[in-house]
């Protein structure tokens, strides 16, 4: 009996979608370091414009489109997706962003978010959903996996970015 409930408890942890507080990725200083170094270090030759807003959704473009190359746009998607809808309850700059699967632009409704929340709360929420899409993927593949990963991911990136416009 004992067993049993263990058990239930175990597994009713793992498939919740409410976000746990333990967790070791659980808004952890290393995660925010993460998003931080995502959204300083995007490319320069943003179309987005350089407000803390919309290099924020930039980040969130340029993870979309790398981390698609490892997980599959559509695994990639929802995580996303997730993340997106654990944020939007605390952040209501959220409420007009929507994404688009496979498209140039996966973050939309910036513009309507700014105008109707300010550029400072639009960033803010949209770095909530950074941390929080970096904490699910430390739930399914390890806090330093996903650390890793997203390092690789845009280091590899931004050098194949640099040679092109080299060439260019």
């Amino acid at each position: 009996m004992v067993h049993a409930r263990a058990a239930h408890s175990a597994s009713a942890r793992m498939i919740s979608p409410v976000r746990s507080r333990d967790t070791p990725s659980g808004n952890s200083p290393a995660t925010r370091e993460i998003v931080r170094r995502l959204i300083s270090g995007r490319p320069p030759h943003t179309k987005r414009g350089d407000t803390p807003a919309r290099a924020a959704a930039s980040a969130c473009d340029n993870l979309y489109r790398e981390l698609s190359r490892w997980v599959g746009a559509d695994g990639c998607h929802a995580l996303f997706t997730r993340a997106l809808a654990e944020t939007r309850p605390d952040q209501p700059a959220l409420g007009k962003i929507r994404l688009h699967p496979k498209s140039e632009a996966y973050i939309d409704g910036i513009a309507d978010s700014i105008i109707a929340y300010g550029d400072p709360e639009t960033a803010t929420a949209l770095e909530s959903v950074l941390v929080r899409l970096v904490e699910l993927l430390g739930r399914l593949i390890g806090d330093d996996m996903a650390g890793k990963l997203i390092d690789r991911t845009f280091g590899d990136s931004r050098h194949g970015s640099e040679d092109t416009r080299e060439e260019a």
